[in-house]
């Protein structure tokens, strides 16, 4: 899958807002690659959001100026060359790149890309890694598991695949500890985040005769309870787990007019059209962009995109 002869040296790359199977997955491939022999520099124009601090590696992910002195660079759960954010020139420069990734809206921006729709770049991974016959090891299964059960959304999403289950079987083999990922993951949460929900839930917005439903975050809301962008992960369930919603929306406030748009859908409804449209992409059920405008423009400039893909139903 990954040739890596004459490699010495080797640059990995994950997306900006990095989520678990971003971080999982490039922490992971880069332990990997470790055992190869191949000294490795993890790079995510993001800090690591603390929820996902315990993922062994990761704290080596380096943000600042970037080394060019590599054999190698591969970026990984990247969808397009703008989510490198500002590593994105070197690395359309560099002439020995691979784009590892799993996301069918891929723009092929490496010289070599090895796309597969698969349910995360964590499972994309945990093929290559066999591929290259390198044995795996507590901290290398560790980071691949997060990054699989938090794309799939627990194994409940529809991108949930017998090979994620498969590969989960073989890598809780190791030493993890499901009981406690589970509660960090998908059940603590903090004081302050809850109470942004609370005002979330409060201000939740519907159209199209309720099958869209939409949660706005503005930067004054995160600023109260003391949170960042990075603390609104799984807001957004509040919006589509509504019975007789079809697409939920979270808009985040990013920067003043600028905002990070997040959006899920039910069985039957392709949202990451509705992202395509505004430069961005993922998976059918689960799709985001970022958009520029004044909050009330986007949100109409939103909606109407979303109305278009309901309508055939």
């Amino acid at each position: 899958m990954i040739n890596l002869n004459g490699i010495k040296k080797a640059a990995l790359f994950t997306h900006i807002r990095p989520d678990g199977d971003a971080l999982g997955s490039m922490c992971g491939l880069g332990l990997a690659l470790k055992k190869k022999g191949i000294e490795i520099d993890c790079y995510c124009d993001s800090e690591v959001p603390a929820l996902l601090s315990f993922l062994p590696n990761v704290k080596n992910v380096l943000n600042g100026v970037l080394n060019n002195n590599y054999d190698m660079f591969i970026s990984i759960d990247c969808a397009d060359e703008f989510r490198l954010g500002k590593y994105k020139d070197a690395f359309l420069k560099h002439q020995n790149s691979i784009n590892l990734d799993h996301h069918m809206t891929n723009t092929n921006y490496a010289k070599q890309n090895i796309i597969k729709n698969l349910s995360s770049s964590c499972e994309l991974i945990f093929e290559a890694v066999k591929s290259l016959n390198i044995e795996f090891d507590n901290e290398i299964a560790l980071n691949l598991y997060v990054g699989m059960v938090t794309d799939t959304g627990h194994f409940t999403q529809a991108n949930t695949t017998s090979g994620a289950h498969i590969a989960c079987a073989e890598l809780i083999k190791y030493n993890i500890d499901i009981e406690y990922i589970s509660q960090r993951l998908f059940k603590e949460i903090s004081k302050d985040k809850l109470m942004l929900i609370q005002d979330c839930i409060s201000n939740m917005r519907f159209f199209s005769s309720d099958k869209i439903s939409l949660i706005g975050i503005k930067k004054e809301m995160l600023k109260q309870y003391n949170l960042d962008i990075n603390e609104t992960e799984g807001i957004i369930n509040y919006a589509i787990n509504i019975n007789g919603v079809m697409i939920g929306i979270c808009l985040t406030e990013s920067a003043k007019n600028a905002y990070k748009v997040s959006l899920r859908s039910k069985k039957g409804v392709n949202v990451a059209e509705v992202a395509s449209i505004f430069g961005g992409g993922g998976h059918l059920q689960a799709a985001g962009f970022m958009i520029n405008g004044c909050f009330e423009d986007v949100i109409e400039r939103i909606v109407k995109a979303c109305e278009k893909v309901i309508d055939p139903l």
